[in-house]
């Protein structure tokens, strides 16, 4: 019995050790060796979501989040929310940077998260966990819920559903439940099906990989994974991220490497998604939606470098994303918020969040100038 015990102990000190010094290593490895190093973090992830300890929790802003705010705040005059389990779950948070208030939006045992501002900035879709204990790479396991930028009137709009998007209007919002894709009209909450990515790719993996339609409501930029016999000139394996316009039958590979997280630009002009490489690993990169002018949007230098959940403002003139020194899990890893203002050095981009939990998945909303 004590060899067992003794056996079972060493076990999770490898897997531990494995989990804390694995990811660190990640980036200088090579592709296929760095997918394997973050394996026991994602096993971890899957088994064991992350709490912070009750020292570090806290529903205010810290000092330096504060001075953040204020320089923010002289800059643009607008609204950031985020999810982070500062407070022990993972709820939403939203700061008014002239105000320079912080608001807790929600207060549940289960997981808050990927909240995003409608087009008049007075409520926010986002999703909410069905259970308490659910890691965010399970992808069926979250509803769709809308709340007002005050915290008041939550609903659940849809149930089973991912990667929540307002429609241009404000009157819908646009979700993918695995391979299908649904617009669910606010005033009713019936749902429409728009989209079947089964059907217009064959061998496509059973989701179809942070979905979201153009702000015209033609074209889809999303995550192309499965093993392919043709359809739109896949063939075989594949794997990156891709633009779909179903009127015109055709697909556009813009990476053809591991990617995720992919997003449109507010005019529709330009698409943004996550992809391996850089200097820790990520990097946020940008194109075209027809695969033209691809380059590096941003990849910040320094040690917390390793980015993810890139989202542009309303306006186009500001990114927000998260990034951190080690680590890759969303839900895991400490990720603490970043704003840019696009166009200048990657070098200018303010910290927002200083928290040892995990922030993700922000989102800023700009007031329109009168």
């Amino acid at each position: 019995m004590k060899r067992v015990v003794g056996a079972g102990f060493l076990a999770l000190l490898l897997v531990g050790g494995a989990v804390a010094v694995l990811p660190r290593m990640a980036g200088r490895l090579p592709k296929p060796l760095a997918a394997l190093a973050y394996l026991p973090e994602r096993v971890q992830a899957r088994l064991v979501p992350r709490r912070v300890s009750k020292r570090d929790q806290l529903s205010g802003l810290t000092g330096p989040e504060q001075e953040a705010v204020r320089q923010l705040g002289q800059r643009l005059d607008g609204l950031i929310v985020w999810s982070s389990n500062r407070s022990g779950q993972h709820q939403l948070y939203l700061v008014d940077l002239r105000r320079h208030g912080i608001r807790q939006l929600t207060n549940t045992p289960t997981a808050n998260t990927f909240p995003r501002f409608a087009p008049d900035g007075q409520r926010l879709v986002f999703l909410r966990s069905q259970r308490e204990r659910v890691s965010f790479r399970n992808l069926t396991a979250w509803d769709v819920y809308v709340i007002n930028a005050d915290g008041s009137g939550e609903r659940r709009l849809a149930q089973g559903g991912l990667h929540p998007t307002w429609t241009a209007d404000g009157t819908a919002v646009v979700f993918h439940r695995g391979t299908q894709v649904f617009r669910v009209a606010l005033g009713t909450s019936q749902e429409t099906p728009i989209l079947d990515v089964a059907h217009e790719l064959p061998g496509i993996d059973d989701d179809a990989g942070d979905l979201e339609p153009s702000p015209d409501g033609q074209q889809f930029a999303f995550v192309v994974r499965g093993t392919f016999a043709g359809a739109y000139g896949l063939r075989g394996p594949f794997s990156g991220a891709a633009v779909l316009d179903p009127r015109a039958h055709m697909l556009v590979r813009l990476a053809q490497e591991q990617a995720c997280q992919t997003g449109w630009a507010p005019d529709g002009q330009s698409v943004l998604w996550m992809e391996t490489g850089g200097n820790g690993g990520t990097r946020v990169m940008t194109s075209r939606p027809d695969g033209r002018a691809r380059r590096v949007f941003i990849d910040l230098p320094g040690a917390r470098s390793h980015e993810y959940f890139p989202k542009l403002s309303n306006d186009g003139r500001w990114l927000v994303w998260g990034a951190t020194t080690e680590g890759h899990e969303q839900d895991q890893a400490n990720y603490e918020i970043f704003v840019w203002e696009v166009g200048t050095p990657w070098e200018a981009a303010i910290q927002l969040t200083h928290h040892p939990g995990n922030s993700n998945w922000p989102d800023l909303w700009i007031r329109p100038r009168s």
